[in-house]
């Protein structure tokens, strides 16, 4: 089984038993689809105007990236939460075998189409891709976890869809998506990438805090 994450023809993909030895062992390497953003990288490597959309790979492009071309200026533990949502994109593709997790239904694209009438292609595309969020569970400004604690009035007058993103919800969502049914292997698993895929970096957790998370931790107890 080889898996690539990009730059297939650089031969950066993780191998497993490439050369038919069964005894052969397999030397793990972190692989590199994250931003690279930090002082250096702005000031050597993609400049004042930070990394363009060419320069980043759109599958594993973070929400605040979308929607904000001066998200890098943001202070770094902010910015490195970018890389935490690719992670959590990564771990989805294992899931679902496939490196097509935000895409939307056929059937739901054409109901959105004809509100889209007039849209440029890279609007309409943004708006799929939203709509590929929502429906798992990856929630639109206002109605993030850590401001619904707040308890602030102004954002529990509405949901931003007509369903209710549950654990049950979000385990059903990728499970119906698995091609083997089986969906996450534990609830901590599903834990881990619903708090990596959070739509506010403040919201997501840090290396350390993933690190830490009960996922990672011998036989954790639900």
């Amino acid at each position: 089984m080889v898996i690539c994450f990009e730059d297939e023809e650089t031969g950066r993909c993780l191998n497993r038993n490439p050369t038919g030895d069964r005894h052969h062992r397999l030397r793990m390497r972190i692989i590199d689809f994250g931003s690279a953003i930090d002082e250096y990288t702005i000031k050597h490597l993609y400049g004042s105007n930070g990394p363009s959309r060419f320069e980043q790979t759109h599958e594993y492009t973070a929400p605040e990236a979308l929607l904000n071309v001066r998200w890098y200026q943001k202070p770094i533990s902010i910015t490195m939460k970018y890389d935490m949502w690719s992670v959590g994109v990564v771990m989805l593709e294992l899931i679902l075998g496939s490196p097509h997790v935000f895409q939307i239904h056929a059937r739901t694209q054409a109901l959105l189409d004809p509100h889209l009438e007039g849209w440029n292609e890279d609007l309409k595309e943004l708006a799929y891709k939203l709509r590929s969020f929502m429906e798992m569970c990856i929630l639109i400004p206002g109605t993030s976890p850590r401001r619904h604690r707040t308890g602030d009035a102004k954002y529990q007058n509405g949901w931003p869809a007509s369903w209710k993103c549950s654990e049950e919800y979000f385990l059903n969502q990728v499970k119906s998506r698995d091609p083997l049914k089986l969906g996450f292997p534990n609830v901590w698993a599903m834990r881990l990438v619903r708090q990596l895929l959070l739509w506010d970096p403040e919201d997501r957790l840090s290396v350390d805090d993933a690190l830490k998370h009960p996922y990672f931790q011998p036989s954790p107890q639900p």
